[in-house]
């Protein structure tokens, strides 16, 4: 793998031309919304869209109110710290979309920074490489998600620890009818949006116990004001309340 090129639009944008590069182009979308034109199809764009386009395809990006963007180029797709057999190949583009913590948005931003500062490309900047490359693999074996579901997911694992947060307010703030949005949600994540709070919660607090923290503090940094809902409701789902997993991870871990 060759990294070829790091960037950034030097401004917002309006109308980028039609051009072409001789190497595989990943593009991250981080403001505005408008239409690409890619290989001469059309396709919408906003923040967290992720185009990736295979060598020598034209493309092109306008938007009435203007556009920014990341971009990486390289030579391969292939990741070199996961060899195939034979080298990945693209013939047609791959239109995706970020998660819902904007990994890739991130990560090319911080591998821009560093591909700036570092004189040569080295293993830090290598291993970054390989996880965009492997982002874009897990994000291809996706089905499509709903936009306004990775909108809630967002806010669900930013408002986690948040004892007050109510669900059903990330839900009316969508603009979206509740009911719709639930089975939306239940398509993509095979759980209703509170079954979806209630996992990342427990799962968080199985960290948290199993580090050693009081039950009572692992409830409160787990989005949980009283213990005893929290140990209630943590036995429901895991089979053993807060106690006995502590106990029961510590005889395993020794």
């Amino acid at each position: 793998m060759a990294l070829l090129l790091v960037g950034a639009s030097p401004n917002r944008l309006v109308d980028h031309e039609l051009h072409t590069h001789d190497c595989y182009e990943i593009i991250v979308n981080t403001e505005g919304e408008g239409t690409a034109e890619i290989g001469g199809q059309a396709y919408p764009f906003s923040p967290g869209s992720v185009h990736v386009i295979p060598p020598g395809m034209p493309h092109r990006k306008t938007a009435p109110g203007g556009f920014r963007d990341l971009y990486l180029r390289t030579d391969t797709l292939q990741r070199t710290d996961a060899p195939l057999k034979k080298p990945q190949t693209l013939t047609e583009p791959l239109i995706l979309s970020d998660d819902s913590c904007h990994t890739m948005t991130n990560l090319l931003a911080i591998l821009l920074s560093r591909y700036l500062i570092q004189k040569e490309t080295d293993a830090v900047t290598e291993t970054m490489v390989n996880a965009v490359l492997q982002m874009i693999e897990a994000r291809r074996a996706l089905p499509p998600v709903h936009p306004v579901v990775s909108r809630v997911i967002q806010t669900i694992t930013a408002s986690y620890s948040d004892p007050g947060f109510q669900v059903t307010d990330a839900l009316k703030a969508t603009g979206y009818s509740k009911d719709y949005l639930r089975r939306c949600f239940q398509q993509a994540t095979g759980m209703t949006p509170h079954e979806y709070l209630t996992d990342i919660r427990i799962r968080y607090a199985k960290r948290l116990l199993s580090q050693k923290m009081p039950v009572s503090e692992a409830a409160m940094f787990s989005g949980y004001y009283d213990p005893d809902y929290f140990c209630r409701l943590f036995r429901a789902q895991t089979g053993m309340t807060p106690t006995a997993y502590q106990r029961k991870h510590a005889a395993t871990n020794g």
